[in-house]
This record gives structure tokens, sequence and C-alpha cells, in this order.
């Protein structure tokens, strides 16, 4: 591609003069406008959680607890009752994130098309998967309880944790669920439940993916728990590899059992109950199994003390150019373990 030559020049054969030839690579690659890498470009996690607002650094946040049964009343003229009700807080403490990039107005000045909103959209959608991480990150990470945070609640089941056949439930959650069967309670200041990689209803443990037994036994444990009802939905967060292993899944794919004909759609939105959200984040415990998340909106609580801005201003000592600045200061902490679980799955 040339640039306009003047008469004066036009006899001249080969490159112009004065190096007026623009650079082909820069014209080529951006003349058409700029196309995004495939990327996530939305948080998919947060829309599923609370929200709040924050404007200390520490925040608490309340909970109470369930009431003693009541007795029966066979004194005249007793004392009233007074019933001990469990009181505690959650502390959640915010934390700053940046991102930023230089724009080097040679660049600018070199393309037909500005690229400083391709740039912007780059720069947000990475802040959109952070949030995404925090919630990941919180949801099996520890939580802090006490008059000051200083109580650490943990998941019941860590990553490093080698997993087995059971569905472990923390004690601080395990409510009426005793040691019995497919269930272990694990003793000390843990809560949540997690469905080993391993587990089956009947027979012998063999290690699987996502299979309807495990969502059988995270919805079961959940109602054990008076956390749910048998109307409520279950949100599952899960990796394209567990979508794989529900189409596989005969009652899930046959009309018979599906209002949604999900094998002819390639898709499974809603099952049994649950409602499926799929995401790449999702981390994996020590040996490679997708932690795949079992929650509903009260299970974990994500505070913003300013939301995911963008700004541009120019730096004098960068010889003025642009740059792109993007800020987010946010925090989440989980909430309540009888709705917080996982399905660990092969891969």
């Amino acid at each position: 591609i040339m640039a306009y030559v003047p008469p004066a020049y036009q006899s001249h054969t080969g490159t112009p003069p004065g190096g007026i030839t623009i650079n082909t690579a820069y014209v080529e690659s951006f003349k058409a406008g700029f196309e995004q890498a495939f990327q996530q470009t939305t948080s998919k996690l947060q829309p599923y959680f609370e929200q709040e607002s924050q404007n200390e650094e520490f925040q608490y946040f309340d909970r109470i607890g369930a009431a003693e049964p009541m007795a029966e009343d066979a004194t005249r003229y007793g004392d009233n009752p007074n019933s001990d009700i469990v009181h505690d807080r959650r502390r959640i403490g915010l934390r700053d994130y940046e991102l930023g990039k230089y724009i080097d107005e040679k660049d600018l000045k070199r393309v037909l098309t500005d690229p400083m909103n391709a740039y912007t959209q780059a720069l947000l959608s990475s802040g959109k998967r952070k949030i995404d991480d925090i919630i990941i990150d919180k949801f099996f990470g520890p939580a802090f309880t006490g008059k000051s945070g200083a109580t650490q609640i943990d998941f019941v089941k860590a990553a490093t944790d080698i997993n087995n056949g059971d569905i472990s439930v923390g004690a601080v959650s395990a409510g009426g669920i005793t040691t019995n069967g497919k269930y272990a309670v694990v003793a000390g200041d843990k809560e949540g439940f997690s469905i080993g990689e391993d587990y089956v209803a009947t027979g012998t443990n063999a290690s699987s993916g996502l299979t309807l037994d495990k969502l059988r036994a995270a919805r079961h444990t959940m109602l054990r728990l008076e956390a749910i009802t048998q109307d409520d939905t279950i949100n599952c967060f899960l990796s394209a590899k567990q979508l794989d292993d529900l189409l596989r899944i005969d009652e899930v794919i046959n009309s018979d059992y599906s209002v949604r004909k999900n094998l002819a759609e390639g898709n499974v939105t809603t099952f049994m109950g649950f409602r499926f959200i799929q995401t790449e984040r999702l981390t994996a415990d020590a040996d490679g199994a997708r932690r795949v998340i079992i929650s509903t909106p009260r299970s974990l609580k994500m505070s913003t003390g300013t939301s995911l801005k963008g700004d541009v201003w120019r730096v004098p000592a960068k010889k003025n150019i642009p740059y792109l600045y993007f800020k987010l200061c946010a925090e989440a902490s989980r909430m309540w373990g009888e709705v917080s679980g996982e399905i660990r799955c092969a891969e």
C-alpha cells in the first residue's frame, strides 16, 4: 500500500523519496478493526451470590443460629424460658487489585483504527475474571468468625487432601448428620461438604467424573441439613468436561426424564433441581480432580469497596503517552457451610 505521490516524483521508480511508504504490516493488521482473543469476558459466578458494599477495611456480617427445641410446660407459675440462640459473625477484609497498560502514540499514528477501545475491553475482561477467581478462592478458603474475626473456619477438605469415596461434612455445619454409611464428619473448625472423587451410591468405590449418584448425594446432603427445600434450585458450577459427563447420562439426555431435549441441543442447563453454569476457572485437588462447586446465593457474600472501573490519563514521564488503568477493591467470604459444597470429578 503506497501513500499519495506528488507529480514531481511520479517519474521515479522504486520507493518514492522522503520515506513516504506506509508500513504495510500495520495497515493490513488493523485496517478492518480489532478482534479480541477468545477469552471469558464476564464474571460467571458473581450473579449467583449475595453482594454487599463496604466502606471500611473490615466489615462484619452477623449470623443468627437456631433456637433450642421447645419444651413442655409442666410447671405452674414457673420461670419464663430463655432459649440460648447462637450468634456469631463473619469478617470480610477488603483487598485491592489493579491492571494497566501504556499505549504508545507511535502505534496509534501508524494504524487506521485506534486500538484503545480494544485494549480497554481486554483489561476489563481480565478484571471480570479476577472477580470469579476471588469467589472461587474464598469459597474454598478460610472464613473468619468471632468478635474480632480471630477464629478461622476452614472448608471441610483442602485441595491437598487425598480424596476418597465418602461424603465428608464439617462438624461446624454437620447438624444431625453423624458418621455412618457414606458420611464422615470431620471434627474441628470445619464446615461445608465434599463428595469424593470415588463416591458411588452402592458397590465398590471407583474414580469417576460427574455422575447422577454424586448429584443425588449433594442434594440429599443439603436436604438432610435442612439448608434447602424440595422446591429450591441449587447452582452447580462445572467445567466443559463435566458438561460432557452429563451428556453421557441416560436420565439427562432422555426426554422422558428431562423437559429440555438436552442431547439435541448439546447443552444441559437444568436437571434434577440443579442449575448448571459452565466455567473453566475451577481449581483441582492434589489428584487432579476438578472441584465442582455446589451452592446457593447464601453460600458466599461478596463485598465491594470500589467496583471494577477504568480510567485513562497521560503520563508526562513517558512522553505524555496515554495510560489505561483498571482498579477493583473487593473481597468475599463463605457464609454458610450447610449450602457450600463440592463434588470432586476425575477428568
